[in-house]
């Protein structure tokens, strides 16, 4: 993630021109102005349309497309996608993408275009990358392409069966995630598995430090492992852990019930630890993404964001952390 502007209660549009690649800004207001009224910006001549019956019979209506822009790996696309589809159902929008990255190579996503044009469509971009804002609810009725992290869950829960389908994974990467589990069910009989995401890598060196991003100690999973225990009484539990850091995982989570995944593509990580009973996480989006999928207890590591940090003024816990989740300490 990038630093970010602490102004929380403003969206950014901006024109989007192929011919001089400059972007101008313009305040979005609490209500979007007037179809009829000037923002500085034309809609775009390269708008694509579709045909559709209104409940009331009305004439043929131009559809209104939504898409966006992808940034960062796999856990963050996941959150531009989700968001995006959760803006363009809750206002009438088509939602489609041009490309995906990792996210097309990972998932069946039913949302791509390759061929449509956007070009003049105008932008739209965050000023918080984990804090809701209403306005992005009540976007100018243009084709839009909406930027940032947008790493709030609320964007998206009224769409949240829609996105559970998008994010299903690929045939190849589910077959070797359900020979893993199936492996591992095969010897735990009756024993309730819990995914355990640990995250390191650049989070620990001091520039990600002084910015903001924190770490979980091994006193964290002891804490999050009583936890666990405490809401699955009389349970045997299985703790399955996968990491960027095997080796410090290894030497710092010190439990009998403890079993460590080998290195596999991130992919295949996500589809196993996702397809676990419960999930416990520390820091990033991707195992953020792996308690959503999973859909069961949920314990995270609170001190993701370290308190008075850049990185914190863009960021609120209740936006980021879905309700019914539940954080723990160092």
């Amino acid at each position: 993630m990038s630093t970010l502007d602490s102004s929380i209660n403003q969206l950014y549009i901006y024109t989007n021109s192929s011919a001089n690649n400059k972007e101008n800004t313009f305040k979005l207001l609490s209500s979007p102005p007037n179809q009829n009224k000037s923002l500085a910006i034309e809609s775009s001549s390269t708008t694509t349309t579709t045909t559709q019956q209104t409940n009331t019979s009305q004439a043929n209506v131009t559809a209104l497309y939504l898409t966006t822009r992808f940034t960062g790996r796999l856990g963050n696309q996941m959150f531009i996608y989700a968001t995006m589809v959760g803006l363009a159902r809750a206002q009438n929008r088509v939602p489609i993408i041009k490309s995906g990255g990792d996210l097309v190579n990972t998932f069946q996503i039913t949302n791509l275009n390759k061929d449509m044009n956007t070009d003049g469509w105008n932008v739209i971009s965050e000023s918080a990358y984990a804090i809701f804002n209403s306005k992005f609810m009540n976007l100018p009725p243009r084709n839009l392409i909406v930027t940032g992290y947008l790493q709030c869950w609320r964007y998206f829960l009224h769409a949240q069966d829609e996105i559970r389908r998008e994010f299903t994974f690929v045939p190849s990467i589910q077959k070797e995630a359900d020979a893993v589990l199936a492996s591992c069910r095969s010897q735990l009989q009756n024993h309730v598995i819990v995914g355990v995401h640990v995250r390191r890598g650049d989070f620990v060196l001091d520039d990600k430090q002084k910015h903001g991003y924190g770490v979980a100690n091994a006193s964290y999973f002891i804490k999050a492992f009583a936890k666990m225990r405490s809401l699955l009484p009389n349970q045997n539990i299985t703790f399955l852990v996968a990491s960027d850091n095997l080796t410090w995982c290894k030497d710092n989570i010190k439990d009998t019930s403890v079993t460590f995944l080998p290195e596999r593509d991130r992919g295949i990580h996500l589809a196993i630890l996702s397809s676990c009973d419960h999930v416990i996480l520390t820091s990033g989006t991707f195992g953020w993404w792996i308690a959503w999928l999973a859909n069961g207890i949920s314990i995270y590591f609170e001190g993701y964001i370290k308190k008075d940090s850049p990185l914190e003024a863009g960021f609120t816990a209740r936006d980021y952390y879905p309700l019914g989740w539940i954080g723990l300490g160092n």
